[in-house]
This record gives structure tokens, C-alpha cells and sequence, in this order.
């Protein structure tokens, strides 16, 4: 099990904006021992999920492809969810996403960006904490239990997350990352919280007047979303 943690640790440290590593910062990231390393690459290596660039960087192999395409089948949401958040987008100008809980972690699985030159993005698939940020709020509505054990500061949570099933929408400013603010509603099935719908941009752009705003189109579009489904990936949540 050591083992393919470490393995796992090591694949994390790709991503858009490190594609290739070079084998010094790969032990330095993962701070293992450059015995170990080299052998987890190897290993890694033989079953085609990391491969070797001329200059000799470490990237992601080919093997990754088949569960990328299987993951990206399972987990897309249909194109009537994706019509949603597109008319979304038009109507606020804020990058909307779909965010779902898995275990203690949240992350998207759908994003249209925004419209305006600045804007938030953020890489869809990607695990983020329960601990904070709007969609956070939606999601432990449906898993109160979570509060006490993701949280550092479960009172004031446990304040929000209540303020936000009474209103049915929730608001945070700077709460993941600083100076970035976010407004989500539940989408939801047969009485069950499945996802949050959260639209998200610069804090300077969310105003006391705006968030009114943007709160009724992001409630709208999430019933709009809960009526009609989000097609197979609801079988995943």
C-alpha cells in the first residue's frame, strides 16, 4: 500500500502547468530518496503510465489514455447541463462549475468559463477541500456528519452550511483563495443533494448588490439543472 501511495504522490505532481519534471525535481517534490524514486518511475515506466522525453523529463505515458477516455465518459455531464451553464455564464459573466463531493474532497466535473478578461478557473477533476468556498457549503448540507472532521473551524461551518440549506444558496469571499469569491446553489434528484451549480469570479466584482443577482440565476439555473437531470454521470454520485 506504501507503495502505490508513493507511486500515486509522484503522478500528482504532473499537470498543465508542469506537463514534464525532470527526475532532481521529482525527488525534491516528493522529498523520497532518489533510490526509491528511480524505482517507482521504472515501475511506473514498464506499464506505459510514465514515459521518458528526449532530454531526458519525466511525463505521463500513454497508458493514462484508455482511463482518461473512460473517465471522461462516465463523468460528463449531459449537453442539456452544459446549455445550463452556458446561459449562465451569459447572464452573469462569471465562470460557472459543477462541483460533487467525493468522500471528504470536492471537485469539479464540469466548467464554462467566464466571460470577462479576469476571471477564476479552476482545472475540473482536480480534489479541493470541504473546509471552505461556497460549493463546500451546498455539499456538507447533504453530509453534516463531515463538519467536525474536514473543518478547523466547524461552528462557523456548521453557522453557514445551516444559513445556506435555510436560503438555498450559498456565498464566500476568499475563503479558497484570496480575493476570489463564489455564489452556489444545490442541484438536486429525488430529495437528494447530488452536486453544486456555483458561479465564481473576482472578489471586486461580487457586490452586495450583484451577489442578489447572481444568487437568482444561480438558484434558477440549478432547479433548471435538478428538473432535467445531469444525464449518466448521476449513476457516479
Amino acid at each position: 500500500m506504501r507503495s502505490i501511495g508513493r507511486a500515486i504522490d509522484l503522478l500528482e505532481l504532473f499537470d498543465h502547468r508542469t506537463p514534464s519534471l525532470s527526475l532532481r525535481d521529482l525527488v525534491e517534490r516528493v522529498e523520497l530518496p532518489k533510490t526509491t524514486v528511480v524505482r517507482l518511475l521504472a515501475n511506473l515506466e514498464s506499464r506505459g503510465l510514465v514515459t521518458t522525453l528526449r532530454e531526458g523529463d519525466y511525463t505521463l505515458g500513454g497508458g493514462f489514455l484508455r482511463w482518461a477516455r473512460l473517465a471522461s465518459q462516465l463523468w460528463e455531464v449531459d449537453e442539456t447541463t452544459h446549455a445550463s451553464m452556458r446561459r449562465l455564464v451569459e447572464r452573469c459573466g462569471e465562470t460557472t462549475n459543477i462541483y460533487v463531493r467525493q468522500d471528504e474532497v470536492r471537485l469539479s466535473i464540469a466548467q464554462h468559463e467566464g466571460t470577462s478578461t479576469v476571471r477564476t478557473v479552476v482545472d475540473v477533476g482536480t480534489p479541493m477541500p470541504l473546509s471552505n468556498g461556497a460549493p463546500a457549503k451546498i455539499l456538507l448540507g447533504a453530509a453534516p456528519d463531515l463538519i467536525d472532521r474536514v473543518c478547523s473551524e466547524p461552528e462557523r461551518m456548521r453557522a453557514d452550511v445551516e444559513d445556506a440549506v435555510t436560503r438555498g444558496w450559498a456565498v464566500s469571499h476568499g475563503e479558497r483563495e484570496l480575493g476570489a469569491s463564489s455564489v452556489a446553489a444545490p442541484i438536486v434528484r429525488e430529495g437528494r443533494v447530488l452536486a453544486a451549480l456555483t458561479i465564481s469570479g473576482p472578489t471586486t466584482r461580487f457586490t452586495e448588490e450583484r451577489i442578489a443577482v447572481y444568487a437568482e440565476a444561480v438558484v434558477e439555473t440549478a432547479k433548471e439543472i435538478s428538473g432535467a437531470g445531469l444525464g449518466r454521470v448521476e449513476v457516479m454520485l
